[in-house]
């Protein structure tokens, strides 16, 4: 399947090294249990996964079902609003998709350190880029491939995200990514992703144990290639 923006769709690339060694240095730990939510979008805040994965959603007041993109360990969440001036209350949200460990920054304190090292700025920067090149693409899957291709290709980005990559061998995602967190990955309902599921079933491509799904590389029969 051939890509125009990022080569792996919805996942943040890792960020810079210099990106990343200053959270390591300033960044205060903290813990989010999975499917806890941050209403990341009025907060000034920066955070960088360090286990785990985050989820950002958009949405209306109440109802964030919306995926903008996943951030696996390695990424910053919401940093890059701290160099974009005044902070504006945006209708996001960041969702803990797994248990996972952050390193904290404010905001106002990640701009100095910035405007402070024009190295780490630049780098900051191009990872940025790369970010919503990972926005962009996602966005355009979600629109220009069919929901059984979406689903398909989310369940192997996903696995990709964990360090897992699809094998032969059959393999379940964590169970806190349920049929209704994949239905709001690929923009759409848990009783279409239900459909499709069972479908994959009766074909052979996914299999059922103690009502999980197990999936295997035999998803590049929706997608018709061999590679994401």
């Amino acid at each position: 399947m051939d890509h125009v923006y990022a080569e792996c769709p919805w996942v943040v690339p890792p960020d810079a090294p210099e990106l990343l060694a200053l959270f390591r240095e300033k960044g205060r730990p903290a813990f989010v249990r999975s499917r806890t939510m941050v209403n990341f979008g009025e907060e000034p805040t920066a955070y960088l996964v360090e286990e785990g994965l985050v989820g950002t959603f958009a949405g209306g007041v109440g109802k964030y079902e919306r995926l903008i993109v996943l951030f696996p360990p390695g990424t910053s969440v919401g940093a890059e609003k701290s160099i974009k001036g005044k902070h504006a209350i945006k209708p996001l949200i960041a969702r803990a998709l797994l248990p996972t460990k952050v390193l904290v920054m404010d905001a106002a304190q990640f701009k100095r350190e910035l405007e402070l090292d024009p190295i780490l700025c630049i780098a900051a920067l191009k990872s940025f880029i790369r970010h919503d090149d990972a926005k962009i693409e996602g966005l355009l899957m979600n629109d220009l491939l069919t929901v059984p291709q979406r689903v398909a290709l989310m369940v192997k980005v996903l696995f990709q995200a964990l360090n897992m990559p699809l094998t032969a061998l059959p393999k379940c995602l964590p169970k806190t990514i349920t049929v209704t967190e994949l239905a709001r990955l690929v923009h759409s309902d848990r009783a279409v992703v239900s459909r499709i599921l069972a479908k994959w079933v009766e074909e052979g491509i996914v299999v059922t144990h103690d009502g999980m799904y197990f999936f295997s590389n035999k998803l590049n029969q929706i997608l018709g290639d061999e590679e994401v």
